[in-house]
């Protein structure tokens, strides 16, 4: 068997299973320089040309690293995406992991989770390259439960995020979790609109609809 501390990056991490910002990975979020070099290749190549463009060989080239170097630091295509898809929903996000003092209020909770018009578009333009992986992601299967891992944490971390104003003491959560689970779901729908560019699709009043609702739920639920 291969010691973990002299084996290469990509076996290293398999076999520590770090977990980075809450999400049991199998890619560490302490990449060495290098390895920054590959995936921010892949994601400009990703953003701009697609999917089926970004191949190793390609992104060898993007990086100026030789191909060995992709194997070498993610193991095969597939860890880079899987790596791909953290960095996108979970590092770029600069939203995720994001904690408030614990005498904020509902408001500000769902202001930090919905996000205003500018950021959000922000956002959006960096998730357009999370939606070129997502058929690549829903049809592997290791990716896919990797996908869901990384959903999880969302779930996860909206529901710290709404605990503090919902969670009654001794309770377990449950109704925290679903107003999380319901507020990702929500904001996962007004991205997709946004990529799509639907005509007549207004994010101002999409986002104050939110806000809405979310406050409403949270209303019935206290």
């Amino acid at each position: 068997m291969t010691d973990p501390g002299t084996a290469p990056p990509a076996e290293r991490q398999q076999a520590e299973g770090r977990a980075g910002l809450g999400v049991h990975s199998p890619i560490s979020h302490r990449l060495h320089p290098t390895a920054q070099k590959i995936l921010a290749a892949a994601l400009k190549i990703l953003t701009e040309q697609g999917y089926q463009s970004m191949t190793l060989q390609a992104i060898s080239a993007e990086a100026h690293v030789n191909k060995a170097g992709v194997w070498y630091y993610f193991g095969g295509k597939q860890q880079l995406v899987s790596a791909l898809l953290e960095e996108i929903v979970i590092s770029q996000s600069r939203v995720f992991g994001r904690t408030l003092p614990d005498d904020a209020t509902l408001e500000e909770r769902i202001d930090l989770l919905v996000g205003s018009a500018g950021p959000v578009e922000e956002r959006v333009k960096r998730f357009s390259a999370f939606y070129a992986l997502l058929p690549e992601a829903s049809r592997d299967p290791a990716l896919h439960e990797h996908l869901k891992t990384i959903y999880q944490a969302w779930y996860d971390w909206a529901r710290d995020v709404f605990a503090p104003v919902l969670a009654a003491p001794g309770a377990d959560g449950g109704r925290a979790a679903a107003l999380g689970q319901f507020a990702s779901v929500l904001l996962d729908g007004l991205f997709l609109q946004m990529v799509i560019a639907a005509p007549g699709f207004d994010l101002e009043a999409a986002l104050a609809n939110a806000r809405s609702a979310l406050l409403h739920l949270a209303g019935e639920t206290a």
